[in-house]
């Protein structure tokens, strides 16, 4: 609608055109807000035939509980479309009003400029009675003063032109802000009583949803992005509770919009379905950590046995040592070598368990932030070793990472003849609800029509098929 006039508008007072909107760009905005009117009664009269009772368009059990709430939604679209209707009949109103006050614009500003040329003009004529004079200078003609006076007269004429041209501006900008009002005052004569109106309660909750779809929009990138820092750097705790914590807070707002149908319950219950299976990984992954401490424990007192009992037989040996040299038994040289030869297997596995102890211990699980002194130098030590190039390990991307740390534990106590822990495979279940529970994460954010990309309202993020017109206003009104 702009349509800004170029002009020496300060001559009226103005500092630019008081006037820009252009009377033909005010006709498609009139004829828009006809065709929401027009749209909302005809779905408002249709509505109507439903809950007056009229069978042609519905009938069944699900037409009986829909005629209440259709008698309702045609009274609500009857007024709103008699508040579009009062804007249409106040722009057709308001629009000669425009006409009139551009055209009477463009008068004033041709007549003012005129007035400035002309005033312009006069002022340059001969002045010979204001003229500075010697003081032998022959007195004034009669034709000199006619001229002084000719050109007083003209300037006195501008001026009066402009202001006559400035009050003209001034009468029809009074119009014109007359009329402004009077279509506002018409717009919103109904808004008191007509019954479409929210009530602080409403408002609070439109800003909280707005709030919250964002909200999950945000929380939507920052999972994405902790997802792929966990698949770059696996076994990062804090990733893995910072994603936990994004999931809850992103549930608990996809909850509150779905209650009011603002949101897709698709999203909550695949949402809370990873969250419960993330949950059962937590819990048997603590059981397996609790199986490897209890390993540790057992295989250090086995070692403390068997290396007292190494003990025993180094000494035995000495002291046979030193029986020889006295030659008292001719056998002592065959046991001293039967001792050796039990001696060497056993130091060697003994030794064994002792390095693969000193460099083994229980690390901490994702949950544990608060309660395990190592959480966050564990998490440091596996940041430093992918940052430096070490080894990707894929078993703690998907959660095998505790019972390959069980296996590893009992292997090393076989060594030393302690019987270790067997893995069953149904604790397989554990890190396979794990994978499941991050996997389903993001189809939280889907919903049905995101399965056929045909569907106009396809999109990847799953609440915004109920945000017809909120937040983002993607989808036109006709």
């Amino acid at each position: 609608m702009g349509a800004t006039r170029a002009g020496e508008w300060h001559l009226l007072d103005h500092d630019t055109d008081p006037v820009p909107a252009d009377v033909a760009g005010l006709d498609p905005v009139i004829k828009h807000y006809e065709d929401i009117a027009l749209a909302m009664s005809t779905q408002a009269r249709l509505l109507k035939k439903i809950g007056d009772g009229d069978e042609t368009l519905l009938k069944g059990k699900a037409a009986d509980a829909m005629r209440k709430r259709s008698r309702e939604s045609a009274e609500a679209l009857n007024k709103a479309s008699g508040r579009y209707e009062d804007i249409r009949d106040a722009l057709r109103t308001f629009r000669p009003e425009l006409e009139y006050a551009r055209s009477e614009t463009a008068v004033a500003l041709t007549a003012a400029q005129d007035a400035a040329a002309a005033q312009k003009g006069a002022e340059g004529l001969p002045d010979p009675v204001n003229a500075d004079r010697p003081d032998d200078a022959p007195p004034l003609s009669d034709q000199e003063r006619q001229e002084s006076a000719s050109r007083t007269g003209k300037i006195d004429a501008a001026k009066a032109d402009l202001e006559a041209a400035k009050a003209r501006a001034r009468a029809a900008m009074a119009r014109f802000d007359a009329a402004a009002t009077a279509a506002a005052t018409k717009i919103r004569e109904n808004w008191g009583d007509d019954g479409l109106h929210h009530s602080g309660w409403e408002a609070f909750l439109y800003k909280l949803n707005k709030f919250l779809k964002k909200l999950v929009e945000i929380l939507m990138y920052i999972g994405m992005a902790l997802a792929v820092l966990s698949i770059l750097i696996p076994g990062l705790g804090m990733l893995t509770l910072l994603s936990v914590v994004a999931t809850v807070v992103s549930v608990a707002a996809s909850f509150i919009l779905a209650v009011q149908g603002e949101g897709s319950w698709l999203s909550v219950i695949i949402g809370v379905l990873s969250l419960g299976l993330i949950g059962v990984a937590a819990k048997m992954a603590g059981s397996l950590k609790n199986v490897q401490a209890s390993l540790l424990s057992k295989g250090a007192g086995s070692f403390g046995n068997q290396n007292r009992q190494l003990q025993f037989l180094m000494r035995d040996r000495e002291w046979l040592r030193s029986l020889v040299a006295i030659g008292r038994n001719p056998d002592i040289a065959r046991r001293i070598n039967d001792l050796t030869i039990t001696l060497g297997p056993l130091g060697r596995n003994l030794r064994g368990w002792q390095d693969f102890a000193g460099k083994t211990s229980v690390s901490p699980g994702w949950w544990q932030v608060f309660t395990h002194p190592k959480y966050f130098a564990t998490d440091l030590s596996r940041l430093m070793d992918r940052l430096g190039g070490g080894t990707w390990r894929w078993d703690r991307l998907i959660g095998i990472s505790d019972i390959k740390d069980v296996q590893k534990i009992t292997a090393a106590l076989g060594q030393i003849g302690v019987t270790g822990f067997t893995i069953k495979p149904w604790m397989y279940l554990g890190p396979a609800s794990y994978t499941f529970g991050w996997a389903a994460r993001p189809f939280s954010l889907l919903n049905p029509s995101n399965f056929n990309p045909a569907d106009p309202r396809w999109s990847l993020n799953g609440w915004r098929d109920a945000d017809y017109s909120g937040l983002y206003g993607e989808n036109p009104v006709l």
